[in-house]
């Protein structure tokens, strides 16, 4: 048996945004039923005890879902938050920066998202 890792890392936003939908009276079914998950997966999630070493590939299949539909955000899978679209959009149009590292590291991010509007077509 595996030692559980106790990393204190921490909680998606997404995760959040469903803590809070069962703060305002939600159901965990309901919760499921709003969000396309199953809902064993809810409980789980809400309860801390999901098996999981890692909730990448939780955050990958339902972040984005979860936070178009709650809070009309995309899924920066750069900073790993939720971006109002205007601001995505604002990120992959902005030039590239050549004094901040962190804005460089954005734009290269964004020249590779498949989120990014401007992105050019394969064979461009």
């Amino acid at each position: 048996m595996q030692p559980a890792l106790n990393l204190n890392l921490p909680e998606p936003e997404w995760i959040t945004l469903l803590r809070l939908e069962q703060a305002k009276g939600k159901s965990i079914s309901q919760i499921a039923r709003e969000t396309e998950m199953k809902r064993p997966s809810v409980s789980m999630l809400l309860s801390g005890t999901y098996p999981a070493q890692s909730l990448d590939l939780a955050t990958s299949k339902h972040g984005s879902r979860i936070l178009k539909l709650y809070r009309d955000q995309v899924l920066c899978p750069h900073q790993h938050r939720g971006l109002e679209i205007a601001k995505c959009r604002a990120l992959a149009s902005a030039p590239m920066s050549t004094s901040d590292p962190d804005q460089i590291s954005q734009w290269r991010a964004c020249r590779q998202c498949a989120l990014n509007p401007h992105k050019p077509e394969k064979g461009q």
